[in-house]
């Protein structure tokens, strides 16, 4: 309903001179869809981006090839895949940084999890190929 004496709707709150609230300050968050829709992506981009980086250290490394017909079935070690593993799971942990300051909490938070479980998984089977390389070298018989 329009106030005849002002000439606008009467139950809107009216600003002037004095009675202008302050501008919003800071920035807003990303909105809930948006984030976890942002989440679910970069979720998927990690999972390809660390079975590509596992590849790329078998192809590095020349111990394997895919598909090689004349392959002698010798043991791979897979140390260095692992490095690129964990290099992948840090790149995965410094993408949050951004998120973060573009406000997208789950996001950020998910890509540090993700992070974290990426680099925990490269140091433990960094290790376990060590320990198969040692129970290797210790059950050879040397004459």
């Amino acid at each position: 309903m329009i106030d005849p004496a002002t000439r606008q709707r009467s139950g809107l709150p009216q600003f002037r001179g004095a009675n202008v609230p302050a501008p919003r300050t800071g920035r807003r968050s990303l909105p809930a869809a948006g984030d976890m829709a942002l989440a679910v992506g970069l979720l998927v981009l990690d999972v390809v981006a660390v079975v590509a980086a596992f590849l790329l250290g078998i192809d590095v490394s020349g111990d394997w090839e895919p598909f090689d017909p004349g392959a002698d079935n010798s043991d791979v070690t897979l140390t260095l895949n692992w490095l690129y593993v964990g290099i992948a799971g840090g790149l995965v942990l410094l993408s949050a940084a951004p998120l973060y300051w573009l406000r997208a909490v789950v996001s950020a938070g998910l890509q540090v999890l993700v992070g974290i479980a990426v680099l925990i998984v490269a140091v433990s089977g960094a290790q376990y190929d060590e320990e198969q390389g040692a129970r290797t070298d210790a059950s050879v018989a040397y004459r």
